[in-house]
């Protein structure tokens, strides 16, 4: 690092950090930011977890995964396919489609999910593995 006085007027700097376009805030709260992998898997259960019209200045954003978890466990072969196509539309990564799996409790009104992806540039690769419930 240069001291001050040998670049008084900073035209000497270089960019040190490195460019990662996979970033989010945490949710938790427990670091204040998430990075790689873990920013793709938090922005996949934040459009999952959000229903349409939820988000007041983004009435798009979000998932109908709630017609599952609060109505209709029988649309799920016909439904999970627009869930999938949301989830690429609003987080930059391919669904492995084909190696997906859901595992649906009806009674407990529960879904598994076990979604390979890998980013759009091909640098993260990763599997959304959650229990989400109503």
């Amino acid at each position: 690092m240069l001291s001050l006085s040998a670049n008084p007027d900073f035209t000497t700097l270089t960019n040190t950090k490195v460019t990662n376009p996979y970033y989010d805030l945490d949710a938790l709260g427990e670091q204040t930011e998430v990075w790689g992998k873990d920013a793709l898997d938090q922005m996949i259960e934040n459009v999952l977890l959000t229903e349409p019209f939820e988000r007041l200045f983004n009435l798009a954003y979000g998932s109908p995964l709630y017609l599952l978890l609060f109505e209709n466990f029988s649309q799920a072969d016909e439904l999970m396919p627009r869930v999938f196509d949301t989830i690429e539309y609003w987080v930059p990564i391919k669904i492995d489609r084909g190696n997906a799996d859901i595992v649906k409790d009806e009674f407990n009104h529960v879904i598994t999910f076990k979604i390979p992806y890998i980013s759009n540039d091909g640098l993260i690769q990763g599997i959304f593995a959650r229990r989400i419930r109503k």
